[in-house]
């Protein structure tokens, strides 16, 4: 298997859920923490938790070598758009020498991308034209200086689909339009 394929199939583990397993008919107990609803804005250590474990799967699927940015302020305080912003740039920046794919560019609704400073606007907005953060996602428009567990998730997913898109090598095995001829 190719890395960059690897690291689409890592990803997609890592985002899925494992309800539990069977063996040999006997059901393995397996120890479940409760999941919990919360609308409580994700903290700094939760971002650095999960950028530090996707930092991981990039090394060890695609061999991209990126390190989060270390938590500045209080663990339990939230974690800012613009953090979480400037962390997606810092990865995109990591893994753009791996791109085999260039990508498509978005148009950008600048009116609608709402940011507290200059930078971010400028962050936000090149992230949203080459397809990284969604034009109407939170990241790009909420009015909140911070996000939810699952906005954060959105966002994230978004993010981590367009890496796979764009570090993947289509084959023309498996890509019927790529074929030529047949």
């Amino acid at each position: 298997m190719k890395p960059n394929v690897s690291l689409c199939l890592a990803i997609i583990s890592f985002a899925s859920v494992s309800l539990g397993q069977e063996e040999g008919g006997l059901k393995k107990k397996v120890h479940r923490t409760p999941v919990i609803a919360s609308s409580a804005p994700v903290t700094e250590a939760e971002a650095f938790a999960t950028f530090q474990r996707i930092a991981g799967l990039m090394k060890s699927v695609a061999h991209i070598n990126v390190k989060p940015t270390p938590i500045h302020g209080k663990p339990t305080a939230p974690a800012t758009k613009a953090e979480i912003v400037a962390e997606l740039t810092h990865f995109y920046q990591a893994a753009e020498p791996s791109f085999t794919n260039t990508p498509r560019r978005i148009h950008v609704e600048l009116g609608r991308v709402i940011a507290k400073s200059p930078a971010q606007k400028k962050q936000l907005i090149f992230l949203i034209g080459k397809g990284f953060v969604g034009n109407y996602g939170p990241l790009a428009t909420g009015a909140t200086t911070s996000v939810t567990p699952t906005e954060f998730g959105d966002s994230l997913g978004f993010f981590l689909t367009q890496i796979c898109e764009c570090t993947n090598t289509s084959s023309t095995k498996w890509t019927p339009y790529l074929r030529t001829g047949d």
